[in-house]
This record gives C-alpha cells, sequence and structure tokens, in this order.
C-alpha cells in the first residue's frame, strides 16, 4: 500500500525511480550474460522500461507543467549495480532482485490506480502494472531456466561437452 498522504506529483516522482531503477538492472543483467538472446532480452526490457519513464514524465509535464519533476534517489542496493570484479552479485541474485523489485513496482502502481482521481492515470498506472506483471512472469522464467540449466547463460560454447557426446553418423 503506497504511503498515506502521498501526493500524485510524489508518486510520479517515486514511479519515474521505479523505471530508472527497473532499467539500471536490466542493463546489469545484459552486461553480465555471454548468451547473445538473453542479453537482447534483457536489454528489450531496459528499452521498455525507458518509454514507460518517457510516460511517467509527459504525465507530469500534462498534470503538473510549471512544477520539475524531484526523483528521489535510487532505491536499489549498491552492490546490485556494482561493476568491481568478486564484489558482484550472481546472475541469480540479481534475477531475484530483480523480481522484487518488479513486485514492489506492480504494487505500487495498483496503489496508485486505485488511489488516484485522474481517469487517465488511473489507466495509466494500471497499465504499468500490467506491464510489471509480464516482466514478473518472464524474469521468473528466466530463473526457473537458470536454476535447472545453469549453463544455458554461459553463451553457446557451455553445451559442447553435449555435443560431444552425440555418437558420430555413420555413412551407409
Amino acid at each position: 500500500m503506497i504511503a498515506e498522504g502521498l501526493t500524485a506529483l510524489e508518486a510520479l516522482g517515486l514511479a519515474v525511480r521505479c523505471e530508472m531503477d527497473a532499467r539500471a538492472l536490466y542493463q546489469n543483467l545484459a552486461s553480465r550474460i555471454d548468451n547473445d538472446l538473453l542479453k537482447e532480452r534483457f536489454l528489450n526490457l531496459a528499452q521498455e522500461e525507458k518509454r514507460q519513464q518517457l510516460l511517467l514524465e509527459k504525465k507530469h509535464r500534462e498534470m503538473f507543467p510549471e512544477v520539475e519533476l524531484e526523483i528521489p534517489p535510487c532505491q536499489l542496493p549498491r552492490e546490485v549495480l556494482e561493476k568491481t570484479p568478486g564484489k558482484e552479485l550472481t546472475i541469480q541474485e540479481v534475477l531475484k532482485t530483480a523480481l522484487e523489485e518488479v513486485r514492489r513496482a506492480r504494487e505500487f502502481y495498483l496503489d496508485c490506480a486505485e488511489t488516484t482521481g485522474d481517469l487517465s492515470g488511473k489507466r495509466m498506472f494500471r497499465f504499468l502494472a500490467d506491464m510489471k506483471f509480464s516482466h514478473q512472469m518472464m524474469l521468473t522464467a528466466e530463473l526457473e531456466m537458470l536454476e535447472k540449466y545453469p549453463a544455458y547463460y554461459e553463451g553457446p560454447g557451455s553445451w559442447e561437452v553435449e555435443t560431444r557426446l552425440k555418437a558420430p553418423r555413420i555413412k551407409r
């Protein structure tokens, strides 16, 4: 539930921060993965977050044309975005953090949709909550793949052992 007394202006600032944090998480995940297909998935999610951020900024300009958008500080744990070797979290830990952030953002958007009196704002927050739910399902699937097939994230070279185990074809 969103904080009592949170204004529409503050909610928009928090929503923009949610999108910025999610984008940073997806870019971080993409930078850690050798598998080109997965890297592309996370970069696409980062682009979606940027589009959602722009949507929120546009809504802010429409609702508060005279007020500068104030964005709160990053809410992500510093170690999630850490690039120093040895201090980095595992892909699994970053995925779990991303999943938790997406869940929190979705709940926040659902609460905003319930409390806002503006119909277009209500529709926008519901749309964003639905987008977060689709991201949640995708991240859950990726986490399950990582747990079942850790080599999946290491790129095509990680599967070479299986290809060597195949029996050679005999020409007849």
